[in-house]
């Protein structure tokens, strides 16, 4: 199914010319809104801050993502509920359901969270922290120190 951005006159007039030929045809039409997907660079950087997380909390990195971050963190983008055979359920959504604004939302968040826990997480731009600290999870994963 093709995209169209409302903005752009051309794919406007193609939205309209579609609908009216829809109705013209007595043929129902369904909309949907599109948000773009996370990043690859964005789904990196969220697990660098889980590792660094796990390493400096010591835990594991399933702890920091499924317990930190989606419930406490951040639980208003993660957390959800549905009703199954009369009965309310929670149930907490993948990381790989997030679009692009909740996924830096996402990791904003843990990022506050760990600052507030004393264990600061380098922004994504600062390379050459991030390599510091990949290298010293590498350490310990070697070791075991």
């Amino acid at each position: 199914m093709a995209r169209y951005k409302p903005n752009s006159p051309q794919d406007y007039l193609a939205i309209l010319d579609f609908i009216n030929r829809a109705k013209e045809n007595n043929k129902e039409v369904e909309l949907k809104l599109y948000h773009p997907k996370r990043t690859g660079q964005q789904n990196k950087y969220l697990y660098f801050c889980l590792q660094w997380f796990a390493h400096e909390y010591n835990c594991t990195v399933f702890e920091a993502k499924e317990v930190i971050l989606k419930r406490i963190a951040a639980p208003h983008i993660f957390e959800r509920e549905m009703t199954v055979a009369g009965e309310s359920i929670k149930y907490y959504r993948s990381t790989a359901d997030l679009d692009t604004v909740e996924m830096m939302s996402a990791i904003a968040n843990f990022r506050a969270y760990s600052d507030m826990n004393q264990i600061p997480i380098p922004d994504a731009s600062d390379q050459d922290s991030i390599r510091y600290c990949e290298r010293e999870i590498e350490k310990t994963a070697a070791f075991g120190t």
